[in-house]
């Protein structure tokens, strides 16, 4: 009894002691999500202002001027006023210095824009010459050239400012390692000095699964995919595929959201199958030339729940060392149906037709699938990491891999059909 109470205050102890990160982590999410979501909006907001400034008040002026339209019929003031409130919006959500100077440049050039185009609805009611009209609109588009590369030069801002961010989540998840380390260093002494090897076992087994679910995240949020992302987002807005920017920046903003998901482990399959998506809307504009995937996934399923983060690194992994290991164009399919007649399970399938294993080093992966210690995993982790984490919260589900050299790869899974929560949480009183 002496024993059981001391063990119940260690654990007591050591969940309170645990949940300093976790807290940390939470915070640190909602605040760096809060800030790309500002961030895109800004961009978003800012190439809709970009296109009607450039294109739709140029187009509508000379529709007027070239006695298409009456001035006091034409969308013109519309217009700046779209663009007045675009930038006063701009100017509420910036709040550095660098990208409120070019707003503030903006906002005085929308008012000269405004003054010379009533200026020449005035020339036009006064009957003046065609090419008296033609010139004052030659000197509108110089104002609106003006406008629209300003508003190129603020998108440029808001996407480093998206770099710096990144490096912001870089420097948190470094602190939140350094806490982990220091409380782990902390539970283990106060784990010897009271002779406790059971409570010392249990501290092991939680140590590995924060290790587990950390790398988890980290390897989804990877600095080299933020960099590869945010490297796309600046060659593509510098050709000006404006529509591709705000393609990829929506891809990657519901990515992180639903990575992060306000720390659940739990979502729907259906987000699960939005955030690979995501992923591979980005990948396939930055290997165009050697990606293609399809997504089949059987609707029926889309409601039920599963482990999230569960698909992406087993579709992360056939493009690394699938598709660009071989010659030519690969291909990725992703599927999910019923696994059996009564409709109580669900299997999932990543499969490419990309390098593959040879039968020695598949026996290889296989094997380090079954390692205890995460550290002796290399190459493989993405796998070892899905598949502990099957172990661990569907009570021996795991990964089956089948693989030919040279032919390509297939990743599957099969896990219990629930439809909430509350099912995962009686599936898990029923089997411990």
């Amino acid at each position: 009894m002496n024993l059981q109470n001391r063990l119940y205050r260690s654990y007591i102890f050591i969940i309170a002691v645990m949940v300093i990160p976790t807290i940390y982590a939470v915070v640190v999410q909602r605040i760096h999500a809060s800030q790309y979501d500002t961030i895109i909006t800004n961009v978003s907001l800012a190439n809709d202002i970009y296109r009607i400034a450039k294109n739709d008040v140029s187009n509508e002026l000379w529709s007027i001027v070239s006695g298409r339209k009456q001035f006091s019929d034409g969308a013109q003031y519309r217009m700046l006023f779209e663009i007045k409130e675009g930038i006063e919006r701009l100017e509420a959500n910036t709040k550095e210095d660098k990208g409120r100077e070019k707003l503030i440049v903006a906002d005085r050039a929308e008012l000269t824009l405004h003054k010379n185009i009533t200026n020449l609805g005035v020339q036009i009611n006064r009957g003046s010459s065609v090419q008296k009209n033609e010139e004052f609109l030659d000197e509108i588009r110089g104002i609106t050239a003006l406008l629209s590369d300003i508003l190129q030069e603020y998108i440029i801002i808001e996407i480093e400012k998206a770099q710096r961010t990144n490096e912001a989540i870089k420097a948190s998840s470094i602190q939140l390692s350094i806490i982990q380390i220091t409380i782990i260093v902390f539970v283990l002494i106060f784990s010897v000095k009271n002779f406790l090897g059971t409570l010392a076992a249990v501290i092991e087994e939680q140590k590995n699964l924060q290790k587990a679910e950390l790398k988890s995240l980290q390897s989804q949020i990877t600095p080299h995919f933020l960099y590869n992302t945010f490297d796309t987002i600046i060659w593509l807005a510098e050709a000006e595929q404006i529509a591709d920017v705000v393609k990829v920046t929506r891809a990657f903003s519901e990515f992180l959201r639903i990575s992060l998901s306000r720390g659940h482990e739990w979502i729907t399959v259906s987000q699960e199958v939005s955030h690979i998506s995501n992923y591979l809307t980005i990948q396939k504009i930055r290997y165009e030339a050697i990606l293609n995937y399809e997504i089949d996934i059987d609707e029926r399923l889309l409601n039920y729940t599963m482990l999230k983060l569960t698909l992406q690194p087993l579709v992360e992994n056939a493009i690394y060392h699938g598709i660009k290991n071989k010659r030519g164009r690969g291909h990725i399919k992703i599927s999910a149906q019923y696994e059996d007649n009564e409709e109580k399970q669900m299997t999932f399938c990543v499969e490419d037709d990309g390098a593959g294993f040879s039968e020695e080093r598949l026996k290889e992966v296989r094997k380090e699938l079954l390692e205890e210690n995460c550290e002796n995993v290399k190459a493989t982790y993405g796998l070892y990491n899905v598949n502990k984490r099957l172990l661990l919260y569907y009570n021996g589900s795991n990964l089956t891999i089948e693989s030919a050299e040279g032919k390509g790869t297939r990743v599957r899974f099969t896990i219990p059909c629930r439809e909430s929560r509350e099912d995962e949480r009686k599936w898990e009183r029923k089997n411990v």
